[in-house]
């Protein structure tokens, strides 16, 4: 299990993940309240271009009115991708009254989360295979 914090907009953003088996799963939340806002699960695939890169189709659901998987589904996408794996993600992020510029700073900031937990499982991975 790997927990990485980042600070965003005076509160914290946070990603959980843990390996089950080959699969992986993810919890992305944070803000003025944590909730399950959606939830993705990517499953790995070829490109559809042919040019032997690897790929995800994602799968979303969404509670009415929320828009969280526009990050879930990039942390689902990308850690599939990465690690050849099923992933699911649930994401719940809430900030009050944000602008398109304060959404705009959370993606910004949660991306970056995406990245620094990438660079913590692939570290894990490593560990558990040894």
């Amino acid at each position: 299990m790997i927990e990485i914090e980042t600070p965003c907009r005076g509160k914290k953003l946070s990603a959980r993940a843990h390996f089950s088996g080959e699969d992986l799963w993810v919890l992305v939340s944070g803000g003025d309240l944590e909730h399950i806002g959606s939830v993705s699960l990517a499953v790995p695939r070829a490109s559809l271009t042919g040019d032997g890169t690897d790929r995800a189709t994602v799968s979303t659901l969404n509670a009415t009115g929320h828009k969280d998987d526009h990050i879930g589904n990039r942390f689902a996408s990308a850690l599939c991708s990465a690690f050849r794996c099923r992933v699911s993600v649930s994401c719940g992020i809430h900030f009050e009254n944000l602008d398109q510029g304060g959404i705009a700073e959370v993606v910004s900031i949660a991306m970056k989360l995406l990245v620094e937990l990438e660079n913590g499982l692939d570290d894990l991975r490593r560990e558990i295979k040894n």
